[in-house]
């Protein structure tokens, strides 16, 4: 590296010119991590400034050619002086920019994100699936875009081709999988056509949209681009709203019974009989059974509160059948293999037992959570005793998003409280 301090080698035009040719330019130290380069060409020369600080690295601004073959003009063509006081000039406008947090020069795509996430207001949650979001959906196609250059192409191609792209996880799966031999190969594949693939991959893409227009606004709001219409103007995905719960009459609930195998259908029954969530299920240990209290008590994974739901005498038959001579820290719910159910074990074997049991619409394993509310409120339940047994923090969680009525149920409870009052 060439040696950083005063150089009087590049002050003089005559001196300048018996300088060897290189890329590495001449420096003279203005201040500390101030430098002020000749660059000398085979003919003639130019001139760059150099900053560095710990936080930001270094940075450079190239401020035109020198005066070595034509005379200087103070705007394209600059003596030394002139390049000096530019120099500082431009010195000054970085370090009161660095001061109030403002980008000066190229500031890409992937410079909004970083000083988004640096004033992150949310929780660290929500940060933490915005970095993710940011990380694997958004710089690796427009990390490197201008955001001053950014256009409603480039945004509108983004997330229509975003939403065409498969999940992480199945990626990360299939590139694993290519490595192995084809016996050794999972029989799994992604349906890209099937319309509850595409909602979902819909809806993720308008997620990541999200923060990708919330980091673009931050970049508009401190003046690194001009308008916002780049993204504004780009419409999300429509009908991507999650999907409404599809619970099991009784009359399918049997059917599905039959169609499960036994260790799924064990799980299937105690997700039915508590109302508990499938990671709850997974997580459940044969000491969470309460015989003194006819109940099955579990600390929630989602909400971290606990939730305690009562049993009626053969569903306590149940639980003894599936806790007897088992340690308190024991899995009571276990695959054929003898191994805990894990995250996504569940959704294949749905799949089979509801094409089994010819139920032909999308019914996740969560919803025979919503089953057992949906059941309970035919049966007249009051919405306060449905909310303890589903351990929900509200009872207004319970109305609006969990006990849906089946059209049947509405039409034959207004048939039978409906008042006759017209005579014909």
């Amino acid at each position: 590296m060439p040696k950083t301090s005063l150089n009087p080698r590049i002050v003089n035009r005559t001196v300048r010119a018996k300088l060897a040719p290189r890329r590495d330019p001449y420096w003279h130290l203005i201040a500390e991590g101030q430098h002020l380069g000749y660059r000398r060409l085979e003919i003639g020369g130019s001139w760059i400034v150099r900053y560095y600080t710990r936080e930001h690295g270094r940075r450079f601004q190239a401020l035109g050619m020198a005066d070595d073959t034509a005379p200087a003009n103070g705007t394209h063509v600059l003596g030394f002086q002139q390049a000096l006081e530019a120099a500082q000039t431009w010195l000054g406008t970085v370090t009161r920019s660095d001061a109030n947090g403002v980008h000066i020069g190229r500031y890409t795509v992937a410079n909004a994100a970083q000083d988004w996430l640096g004033k992150w207001q949310g929780s660290e949650r929500s940060k933490a699936t915005s970095e993710a979001n940011v990380k694997h959906w958004i710089l690796p196609t427009l990390g490197s875009v201008e955001v001053a250059k950014l256009t409603r192409m480039h945004v509108e191609g983004w997330l229509h081709d975003l939403g065409r792209q498969k999940p992480l996880k199945v990626q990360r799966r299939e590139k694993a999988e290519k490595a192995l031999p084809p016996s050794r190969r999972s029989n799994i594949t992604y349906r890209h056509d099937d319309p509850e693939t595409m909602r979902k991959r819909r809806d993720s893409a308008n997620r990541v949209f999200n923060d990708l227009r919330a980091l673009l606004t931050r970049a508009y709001d401190n003046q690194q681009a001009n308008s916002k219409a780049p993204w504004e103007t780009v419409a999300k995905f429509e009908g991507t709203a999650k999907a409404s719960a599809e619970g099991l009459t009784l009359m399918e609930a049997k059917r599905f019974f039959d169609a499960c195998e036994p260790d799924f259908l064990t799980l299937v029954q105690g997700a039915l009989i508590t109302g508990c969530r499938y990671g709850d299920l997974c997580n459940m240990r044969a000491g969470a059974y309460e015989p003194r209290l006819h109940a099955v008590a579990v600390k929630q994974g989602k909400t971290g509160e606990w939730q305690r739901s009562y049993l009626r005498d053969e569903e306590e038959t149940f639980f003894v059948k599936h806790t007897t001579d088992k340690n308190s820290d024991e899995h009571i719910f276990l695959r054929a293999d003898g191994e805990p159910w894990k995250k996504s074990n569940q959704q294949e074997r749905m799949k089979e037992a509801l094409t089994a049991a010819t139920i032909n619409r999308h019914v996740r394993f969560h919803d025979l959570r919503h089953s057992l509310g949906q059941w309970m409120a035919e049966s007249g339940a009051d919405m306060k005793i449905i909310s303890k047994q589903l351990g929900h923090s509200s009872v207004k969680v319970t109305e609006e998003f969990y006990v849906k009525y089946t059209p049947q149920f509405v039409a034959e409870s207004v048939r039978a409280s409906k008042p006759s009052f017209i005579e014909f």
